[in-house]
């Protein structure tokens, strides 16, 4: 595991943390939602995206820049503007905290050092390929796979060219099909699109394939790479229902709701369109 210290002073800024693969929800925010979002990453994790983002939990010896901290809609939101500074005065994170948006901080590269050792990245085969996508009370998943569906189909239609893409039957179809249908021609030469991945020797034009999830690296061949949650869900079509907390009266139930479930995953359109946008800049 490895500390976040400053550069100035050496003093530790975060508890020890691992490094996970950075979400594909990261910088596209929930569709403009009024409800506050958890933190990006799990507790204990941190992950590179240009600059290194940790959840707001982890971090350590950090205080208010004086002034503004950044005003979002809700909360807090000062774009890439340092909000947080080490003890010694160093300018080193910017917190993000805004309805819609993902809480996280945000260290700067040249703010500070990683001191400690790497975890040792575990082979593929070490991680749960056949396990369950959503798990009991994680309300965020739906919204997770969502952003990251939309995200897959911008990959996917960078990586055609501009070809048709035929999808086979599927979970594949049913959650990127449609959205795919919607933004490619509906005529000429076609590409055929297939997952591939641990226990999945897939065969066609373009595979979609998951990336590691501690080290981010696709998985060899793939032309297309989304989240391990992603794949998996699109390889096992996994839904769960999630359980109320104890038990009632048979004759009470009809005057309760029902426990919430996810529905089917639709991928988030304004998310392939800034994927879209990113990809072709």
């Amino acid at each position: 595991m490895v500390v976040f210290e400053c550069v100035a002073c050496d003093a530790a800024l975060t508890m020890p943390l691992s490094q996970v693969d950075c979400p594909d929800h990261e910088g596209i925010a929930w569709g403009g939602s009024t409800d506050f979002t958890p933190p990006l990453l799990a507790e204990g994790t941190y992950t590179v995206r240009r600059d290194f983002l940790v959840a707001p939990g982890d971090v350590r010896g950090l205080s208010w820049i004086e002034g503004d901290p950044g005003a979002g809609c809700c909360g807090v939101d000062n774009g890439s503007i340092p909000n947080l500074a080490c003890a010694c005065g160093r300018p080193a994170a910017t917190r993000l905290d805004d309805c819609s948006r993902w809480q996280l901080v945000r260290f700067a590269p040249d703010a500070v050092r990683l001191v400690g050792a790497p975890d040792p990245v575990r082979p593929w085969e070490d991680f749960d390929w056949k396990g369950p996508s959503p798990t009991d009370g994680d309300l965020w998943w739906q919204r997770r796979v969502a952003i990251a569906a939309g995200v897959a189909v911008a990959r996917v239609l960078v990586a055609a060219e501009g070809a048709r893409v035929t999808v086979p039957e599927g979970p594949l179809a049913v959650v990127l099909g449609p959205a795919l249908d919607v933004r490619q021609p509906s005529a000429g030469p076609p590409r055929s699109l297939a997952l591939a991945g641990p226990g999945v020797p897939g065969e066609a034009d373009l595979l979609l394939v998951p990336r590691h999830p501690q080290t981010g690296e696709a998985w060899p061949g793939g032309a297309v790479a989304v989240s391990a949650e992603l794949w998996r869900l699109l390889v096992h079509d996994v839904r769960t229902v999630l359980p109320r907390t104890g038990g009632q009266w048979s004759d009470s139930l009809c005057d309760a709701a029902l426990p919430p479930r996810p529905r089917d995953v639709v991928p988030a359109h304004w998310a392939t369109s800034q994927e879209l946008e990113r990809l072709r800049a």
